[in-house]
């Protein structure tokens, strides 16, 4: 293909892309991508006519693919969808939610019998809310749990519920509080015969969907959900974390930190199982997790947005 039919390809996906998912007008995709209107108008029919597009997006972005090969053999990957970088921050989200989709999708839709590990989070409740097909054989597990030390449940973190009832797949919650409150609690809790039952489903799961979460006091769900408060959050950071997989607080390196509440977490490793496992995270403040998790093999599938791969390439 040569160069200028690639580039016009790609101003035809990225309008497309803005247009049909982001929800953007003509004259904000316009502005941005720095065209007239009604070139932005005929880049869109055009990329409806040769059939990029039809309920959703078949094209990649050149670019985008291009990072994605780029990261799956950088970081040994299974699995890499890299998406456009909006200059909101929200839309980028959007945009990543959408891309887990597209590998929820792959893995879920028209494949029987599955068991699905999933974690919690914005960005994979987004992706689930698009779910728009059914898996009734299959099993959805929690690979976290959304019960504070109190029993109270945090209903934001209702992901892997939402899976179930939108696949309309049987669901197995993490029967234990997030964190115990002792070694002498955590020990009962793990002993228990229906833990070691949930837990041995989320060893059988045959693809994962994870969230990766920040120390960043501001917008981390980790702090604002109340698991941990602002000065365990600093105090973790000045033992090295640069953030969390699953309620593990992990270093530069990937590696487990070492702390009391490392010690007392409830959630799986997901380590401890082959299957593809995909992190769905994106924004500057959660890079150094992103790299973290890929360093440490915590994940070996990623969904991000092409800025953050633009970084994760260079580290």
């Amino acid at each position: 293909m040569a160069k200028d039919d690639s580039s016009k390809i790609d101003q035809m996906v990225r309008a497309a892309w803005m247009y049909y998912i982001s929800g953007r007008n003509q004259s904000d995709i316009a502005s941005e991508l720095g065209l007239s209107r009604p070139v932005v108008q005929r880049l869109i029919a055009a990329a409806k006519e040769e059939g990029i597009v039809s309920v959703g997006l078949h094209h990649p972005v050149s670019i985008c693919l291009d990072y994605a090969e780029m990261l799956k053999e950088k970081y040994q990957l299974v699995e890499c969808n890299i998406v456009p970088t909006s200059n909101d921050d929200d839309e980028t989200l959007d945009n990543v939610s959408f891309g887990c989709f597209q590998l929820m999708s792959k893995y879920i839709k028209n494949e029987p019998n599955k068991i699905i590990g999933i974690g919690s989070g914005l960005t994979l409740k987004k992706a689930i809310n698009r779910i728009d097909f059914e898996s009734p054989s299959s099993k959805c597990v929690a690979l976290i749990s959304a019960i504070g030390v109190d029993g109270q449940c945090n209903y934001y973190d209702d992901v892997p519920l939402i899976l179930a009832r939108k696949i309309q797949a049987n669901y197995y919650q993490m029967p234990a509080p997030r964190y115990a409150t002792s070694h002498s609690e955590l020990k009962t809790w793990i002993s228990m015969r229906v833990f070691n039952e949930v837990a041995s489903i989320a060893s059988s799961a045959s693809v994962i969907f994870v969230g990766a979460g920040s120390l960043n006091q501001d917008t981390s769900p980790i702090i604002k959900d109340g698991f941990i408060s602002t000065e365990e959050a600093i105090d973790l950071s000045h033992k090295g974390a640069v953030g969390e997989i699953l309620g593990r607080f992990i270093d530069s390196h990937g590696q487990v930190t070492e702390c009391d509440i490392n010690s007392f977490v409830t959630s799986y490793d997901i380590r401890n199982n082959s299957c593809p496992r995909i992190g769905a995270a994106c924004g500057q403040d959660k890079r150094p997790v992103i790299l973290a998790a890929l360093t440490g093999h915590w994940f070996n599938g990623l969904v991000t947005d092409e800025a953050t791969a633009r970084w994760l390439l260079v580290q």
